[in-house]
């Protein structure tokens, strides 16, 4: 795996414009859990396979005590050797997520992502930053919130705090409605839409470029309140992507297959849980 480089930061977090942050830039936790539920899903481990069923890479999650807290994941290959591995650290009081270390198979540091939250309102991140293993900062997102937790904008700055682009949020009722991505100039370079059926899930997505044409359409089925299939179409409607997803009892993703037709390959993710009461994070 390569090192990530400013280019790929940048990249990456202009890609995701289009979408609020993580509750809490973990990667996992308890991913399933219904309200009538008595249980919670903690995964424990996500495997990576071929369309033809063979194991690609896995990842192992280990938690606090409590089952909790995700405190470390292990990336291993087929052959159950280690990749990478990724420690994620808490403020002891708040227990709010402070630090993302990633370290290679030789247990060297590869990248290490800083979490600042200075917003008592919410849990969510003020800062996210990308440091890398000689300490130099690569890349950062700044994020500002409304009144009740909303994420209203996200700028993203280079490595010398410089703001390169500046995502503003726009919500009605609790939804995230439509998204814009202005450069530092204020000129426009991409925006979202989305619309929700009638329980408040996201049906769809409308992704344009600078002068407002379409680039992708996403679109969403739900059943009993979980996302069971997702698509991607191109501007002129052909599929691009589906991702479908196999549920458990607890409401938790067992089964995740990502068709990509632009690549022509698929990819199948299977997720092991360990299951806890629910009684939530205390």
């Amino acid at each position: 795996m390569k090192l990530i480089t400013l280019l790929a930061v940048v990249a990456l977090f202009f890609a995701s414009c289009g979408s609020a942050p993580s509750s809490d830039g973990s990667g996992g936790g308890a991913v399933g859990r219904s309200s009538a539920s008595k249980k919670t899903a903690v995964q424990k481990k996500e495997a990576v396979k071929f369309a033809n069923g063979d194991l690609d890479e896995y990842t192992v999650s280990e938690y606090d005590p409590s089952d909790i807290t995700l405190l470390n994941q292990t990336r291993h290959s087929a052959s159950s050797y280690i990749m990478d591995e990724t420690e994620f650290i808490y403020n002891e009081g708040s227990r709010m997520l402070t630090t993302k270390v990633t370290k290679d198979d030789e247990k060297r540091l590869k990248t290490r992502v800083v979490y600042e939250h200075k917003d008592s309102r919410t849990g969510e991140p003020t800062k996210e930053t990308v440091v890398n293993k000689a300490g130099k900062t690569l890349a950062s997102n700044v994020y500002t919130y409304d009144a009740v937790g909303n994420v209203e904008s996200r700028s993203i700055l280079n490595g010398n705090n410089v703001e390169l682009a500046r995502t503003l949020y726009t919500w009605s009722g609790g939804l995230l409605i439509s998204s814009e991505t202005n450069d530092r100039s204020g000129k426009r370079i991409s925006s979202s839409e989305n619309s929700y059926d009638n329980d408040g899930n996201l049906i769809n997505q409308v992704f344009k470029n600078a002068s407002g044409a379409i680039t992708r359409n996403i679109t969403t089925k739900w059943q009993n309140g979980l996302e069971v299939e997702t698509q991607q179409f191109s501007a002129e409607g052909t599929l691009q992507l589906k991702i479908t997803n196999e549920y458990g009892s607890e409401g938790e993703v067992l089964k995740r297959t990502v068709e990509n037709y632009q690549g022509k390959s698929k990819q199948i993710r299977e997720f092991e849980y360990d299951y806890r009461p629910n009684r939530g994070r205390t």
